[in-house]
């Protein structure tokens, strides 16, 4: 009945239409008659397809009502409402349930965070991947019979020995780091990174850090795992954001004691919006060699904003460490059982030669106190630390206990107005934000930033005078000035550039002595006694960096 109701209709349709064309247009030209014939063909077929379609839609909704009828056959009208109500209402309830489980996705200074709706669960990838390339103005290379110069003392065999006197100018990956870092339930953070870079050569891979962190008994913060616990000023400026290509070498001697990266550690941090404070235990780093007993030691950080405003923060602080037991070698070690030893680059790490070596001493512990002085104002920048390092030789021993000391001092002028920014959670100053980021002919200049440092490491304790051989007691690591002079583009916020010229002045004297005529390795691998194995050198240096 319906089907001869429909096509009734379109029937109709049809020659009412028919009708109303006028009479000449059939005979006048039929290709147009056509055409309009097929066009109504056309709407009439629509009109049914609709019209099926509506159908269909009734009897599916006769059919939802009979069902109900069914189920409420036993039901009043009034526990029938109520029953509809509550399936609206658990509808609704379960929509809600799975807006609130979707994870949101966010972009923070080009890093993408991904986190769940109430923000107790974030995960965010990172990366920070430093390429560096150095050449050394070193002169030229002399044979070892009457070229002096040498780098730590290794005895036969070993490299630096060489090296100093030919530095290498190459290029390589000082960093390159990947891992990820997120909050689980609020209270607990974590951090698994990667390190892939080097120091001279790309390393490698090993942890960087591995930790969690519970925030849940607020202000401390408790962390547990591998991480460069906070050490001074210098070291707690992340190496994004670093205003020289390396630390200054007094501030990486006291980091490197009893920190660094990759440190295994147990830590406790807490701060306000003056201070921040961190206490932190420490063993073996996860890159070291395998020993009998880890070292022990303990880390202190103090830090206080002294004076603040919208154009300049003020930082004075203070950091010590003291290592409460030294690695253990065992007793079938051939040198020093309980070895502490100072030695570092010098500010540099193309070349992984170390300059200046206290050589391994055989301790019962050591330590290291500083003072940090840290200042803004507008586009200014300038931070100072000053170190003090000591070493208890292991008893019995009747030699005096050497001592060294090392400052620097650096600072900045932002040219292109930026501000570098203090960050009181790790007591120190972060990198310019580009007012005007550099993107093509139509953007702006970026940041750019003009830096100067001097730096001054003594380990030099009872040295004696030229050319005369150590004393028992004396350490001749030598005294190691360097003066830097550094450009610094930032076009973006996830991008660096880097310019920095050295001028490196190491006095160093022949370490050979009683108990140790030999610290290079036969004649002509160490030199006479009592000569200058120290140089002078130029150093130029570029980086370009990629962070989020």
């Amino acid at each position: 009945m319906a089907s001869f109701t429909v096509a009734r209709s379109c029937g109709v349709i049809v020659a009412a239409l028919l009708v109303l064309l006028p009479a000449g247009a059939y005979a006048a030209n039929p290709s147009t008659v056509q055409k309009q014939i097929d066009e109504l063909q056309r709407a009439v077929d629509e009109q049914k397809a609709q019209l099926a379609t509506q159908q269909r839609m009734l009897e599916q909704q006769a059919a939802i009502i009979e069902q109900l009828k069914k189920e409420s056959a036993g039901d009043s009208a009034e526990e029938a409402n109520a029953k509809a109500l509550a399936d609206i209402q658990k509808k609704l309830d379960e929509q809600k349930l799975k807006q609130q489980e979707a994870p949101k996705v966010a972009m923070s200074n080009g890093r993408p965070t991904i986190s769940s709706s109430d923000g107790r669960y974030t995960f965010s990838p990172r990366a920070v991947v430093q390429f560096d390339m150095a050449k050394h103005g070193d002169g030229v290379e002399g044979p070892l019979a009457s070229d002096y110069r040498r780098g730590s003392v290794g005895g036969a065999g070993n490299r630096e020995t060489n090296a100093a006197r030919d530095l290498s100018n190459s290029a390589y990956f000082r960093r390159a780091r990947f891992g990820f870092e997120g909050t689980l339930a609020r209270d607990w953070d974590y951090r698994v990174l990667l390190e892939l870079g080097g120091s001279g050569t790309e390393g490698p891979t090993r942890i960087n850090d591995a930790y969690v962190i519970y925030s849940g008994f607020a202000p401390f913060r408790f962390q547990l795992g591998a991480f460069s616990p906070p050490a001074n000023m210098d070291d707690g400026t992340s190496v994004e954001d670093s205003l020289l290509i390396e630390r200054a070498t007094p501030a990486e001697l006291s980091r490197t004691l009893g920190g660094a990266d990759g440190r295994i550690g147990l830590g406790v941090r807490s701060g306000g919006k003056r201070w921040m404070g961190a206490l932190t235990f420490t063993s073996r780093t996860v890159n070291d060699a395998e020993v009998f007993d880890s070292q022990f030691a303990a880390l202190g950080r103090f830090g206080y904003l002294a004076a603040t405003s919208s154009d300049y923060n003020i930082h004075v602080g203070a950091n010590a460490t003291h290592v409460f037991q030294p690695p253990d070698a065992g007793s079938s070690a051939a040198g020093a059982r309980y070895g502490i030893r100072f030695r570092d680059r010098p500010e540099i790490r193309v070349d992984s030669t170390r300059l200046i070596d206290s050589n391994t001493i055989d301790a019962d512990s050591a330590y290291s106190a500083g003072v940090e002085f840290g200042a803004n104002y507008k586009n200014f920048f300038m931070q100072a630390e000053n170190f003090w390092y000591g070493i208890s030789r292991r008893a019995p021993s009747t030699l005096d206990d050497p001592s060294f000391e090392g400052y620097y001092v650096e600072g900045s002028w932002l040219i292109t107005g930026e501000s570098r920014r203090y960050n009181m959670t790790n007591g120190s100053f972060q990198g310019p934000k580009a007012l005007k980021p550099f993107s093509g002919k139509k953007g702006g200049p970026g940041a750019w930033e003009l830096a100067l440092r001097f730096s001054h490491t003594d380990l030099n304790f009872h040295e004696g005078s030229d050319g005369t051989a150590a004393a028992a007691d004396s350490v001749r690591g030598g005294v190691q000035d360097i003066l830097s002079f550094g450009v610094n583009w930032y076009p973006i916020s996830n991008l660096k550039f880097m310019l920095n010229v050295l001028h490196i002045d190491v006095d160093r004297l022949n370490p050979a002595g009683p108990g140790n005529l030999t610290p290079f390795g036969p004649a002509p691998g160490t030199p006479p006694i009592g000569v200058d194995i120290g140089q002078d050198l130029n150093v130029y240096a570029l980086r370009s960096q990629f962070a989020f």
